[in-house]
């Protein structure tokens, strides 16, 4: 019979219980403080106690099916449990942990440590954790550069293949013999080329670009979503995700092409292809808002191949360089209407007897416009203008509105719609009463320089008529005219008019002057208020019949 036999059996178990927990406690104990010695070498403490938990369970377990001689067993591992677990509480402080709290709270027992070498030995496994660190990361960056040779090497190989390649044994071999199939019209032997090219895995993008669009000529776009899901079913790498994105009907895929983007905004592809989802390509004809994104989208691509985040994903370099070609193409168009991608709206004011109107002009067709002075209420429609816009074949909006004769500066704040529906602005304008009549006087008077002077004969008199400049004298400082001379050196005198809108015509203002009856010819030129001069413009008498 053992002894465990004997333990479960009642008076030998009674009688043995203090002294087999007294020496199972004293073992454990001098074990423990031995283990909390040694604590800067391994956490033996730790080890000791998950042991004893592990044979406790073991004992308890056999011991609850019956066999009952291994209730000591099961009695003696609870005790080593116990006393383990205590001294790991005790290593818990931070000092502790690293030392055993012997030594943190006996200073000769750190000196003991010392002494023996096994602090020397902790910092030696250190040291050598930290070699072995390096070493891997140096193993890590030759691995990186060996990658980034390999893909240099790669394109050289692809490059230089002028020929199909009987007996392939390279991807880029694979990728070079598909393509050159491909163009053969041998769309057979083109498949096989893909498809043993797939075999290497490599996370290249334009193989899988060109693969998908073999497919889309054999098998239509919803077949070759089919056909590259189903060949690609077991993988899940970047290069196989990023293409199932773009495989997505076009409302998915713009959504999962921007997460993309967000995610990764090193990979130029992305960026490359988001553009192609607004360009004028795809849509047709673009909103003022697609081809800002359009832009912005470019100009992401350019700066992540500038980092270097195209070439690293591609084998074939000549599509690279087409890409980059036309995103140089695309920016340069999107350049010559820069201004008005950044400033659609225009507004001109022309003063009239009852107020100002304002005419807005917008660089793309408008399915509403709406105005307002700023701090006013909400904005208001201009309403339709009757007529039906070419461009959309929707009805188009009223380009004008009105202000009030007695309408005080501030700023105009003018909002359009698309004709899409999105909403646009609002644009700020400032509103100068007096600066926006000479302004409009002016482009007026520019316009009809022809009608400045005219001649008539009248009573035996001959006439030389201002009444066109006393009109729009708002923006006029003075004006000098000429007779019979090319250079205007006499003043025509007027009463200034200082306010907005048109000048009013009264019997204070002068509207024509008698010249001699041999006048053949008259000359003008104005100063504007702003201090500068128009032309000469030159005016002939014409014999009235």
């Amino acid at each position: 019979m053992s002894i465990f036999q004997s333990l479960a059996r009642g008076n030998l178990l009674q009688s043995l219980r203090g002294t087999a927990a007294t020496v199972v406690g004293a073992l454990c104990t001098v074990g423990g403080l031995v283990a909390d010695v040694l604590q800067p070498i391994a956490p033996f403490a730790s080890y000791l106690a998950l042991i004893a938990v592990v044979g406790f369970a073991a004992c308890f377990y056999l011991y609850r099916r019956g066999r009952e001689e291994f209730l000591g067993g099961a009695a003696f591992s609870a005790i080593a449990a116990g006393i383990f677990g205590l001294i790991v509480l005790f290593q818990s402080g931070e000092a502790a942990e690293e030392s055993g709290f012997i030594a943190a709270a006996v200073p000769a027992v750190g000196d003991l440590q010392a002494s023996l070498g096994i602090i020397d030995a902790k910092l030696d496994a250190i040291a050598e954790d930290t070699s072995a660190i390096a070493e891997s990361t140096a193993r890590l960056e030759e691995s990186s550069a060996e990658v980034l040779r390999t893909l240099e090497e790669m394109q050289a190989s692809f490059a230089s293949a002028g020929s199909i390649i009987a007996n392939p044994s390279s991807p880029e071999e694979h990728y070079r013999n598909a393509r050159l199939h491909e163009l053969a019209g041998n769309y057979s032997a083109a498949r096989r080329s893909y498809l043993a090219y797939f075999q290497s895995d490599l996370q290249l993008l334009d193989p899988h670009l060109r693969f998908v669009a073999f497919l889309k000529v054999q098998e239509g776009t919803a077949g070759a979503r089919e056909t590259y899901n189903t060949l690609m079913e077991a993988r899940d790498s970047g290069v196989v995700t990023y293409v199932r994105r773009l495989l997505l009907p076009v409302e998915q895929r713009v959504v999962a092409l921007t997460d993309y983007a967000a995610e990764n905004p090193d990979y130029a592809p992305v960026h490359y292809h988001l553009s192609l989802e607004v360009s004028e390509r795809r849509l047709g004809a673009q909103t003022l808002s697609q081809k800002r994104q359009e832009r912005e989208y470019l100009r992401a691509f350019v700066a992540a191949d500038e980092a270097g985040g195209l070439l690293r994903h591609l084998i074939d370099q000549e599509l690279a360089q087409q890409w980059r070609n036309d995103a140089a193409t695309r920016l340069q168009a999107l350049a010559a209407s820069e201004k008005l991608l950044d400033n659609p709206v225009s507004i001109s004011w022309m003063p009239n007897n009852s107020g100002y109107t304002g005419t807005v002009t917008i660089a793309e067709p408008a399915s509403e416009i709406l105005w307002k002075m700023r701090g006013g209420g909400s904005p208001v429609s201009t309403g339709e203008s009757g007529y039906v816009d070419p461009r959309t074949g929707q009805p188009q909006p009223r380009s004008f509105f009105n202000l009030p004769k007695n309408q005080r500066d501030g700023t105009v704040e003018i909002s359009y719609r698309d004709d899409g529906g999105e909403l646009h602005g609002p644009f700020a304008f400032p509103f100068k009463a007096r600066q926006e009549s000479q302004d409009a006087n002016r482009r007026i008077l520019e316009a009809t320089t022809t009608s400045w002077l005219s001649f008539r004969d009248y009573d035996g008199k001959r006439l030389l008529y201002f009444s066109h400049l006393m009109a729009y004298r708002g923006s006029i400082k003075s004006i000098k005219y000429g007779l019979n001379s090319t250079v205007p050196t006499k003043n025509f005198r007027f009463p200034a008019w200082r306010k907005g809108g048109l000048a009013p015509i009264d019997e204070r203002t002068p509207l024509y002057k008698s010249v001699p009856r041999s006048t053949r010819f008259a000359t003008v030129q104005l100063t504007y208020k702003d201090g500068s001069k128009s032309a000469v413009h030159r005016f002939d008498y014409v014999r009235q019949r």
